[in-house]
């Protein structure tokens, strides 16, 4: 049993590392040029400590966990907390907080600050 454990998390572990693609970002304000890595699917308990590790992750997939954050999420984020920067998709959770949304909310308190009604309960959306 503890085999099949291991090797369930290994693999787990290889799959999100191994699927990473790395892209170049090209922006004004500096640096000018950065490397910006993301991921298909990042769990953890309360960000940085899951998989992957630390901050340096943008999601473009599943961001499942108790607190989440994340500058850029492209998906779903899951979770009794999800804060980001910029989502495009769906967030639902107990407190759903993000700067700009292209997507869906649903979760007690759901706040988009560049909406015109930044805060809404139960469902909020912006497209």
């Amino acid at each position: 049993m503890k085999r099949i454990l291991f090797v369930a998390v290994a693999l787990c572990f290889g799959a999100v590392y191994g699927a990473e693609a790395v892209i170049r970002v090209e922006g004004k304000n500096p640096p000018t040029q950065c490397m910006k890595t993301y991921t298909p699917l990042s769990l953890n308990v309360i960000t940085p400590v899951g998989l992957p590790w630390g901050f340096d992750w943008d999601v473009k997939g599943l961001q499942a966990g108790g607190w989440n954050w994340v500058e850029n999420c492209d998906g779903v984020q899951i979770g009794f907390i999800n804060t980001a920067d910029c989502v495009r998709g769906l967030q639902i959770g107990g407190i759903n907080i993000t700067r700009r949304m292209y997507g869906v909310q649903i979760g007690f308190v759901n706040v988009i600050e560049d909406n015109d009604i930044p805060f809404v309960p139960i469902i909020n959306w912006y497209f």
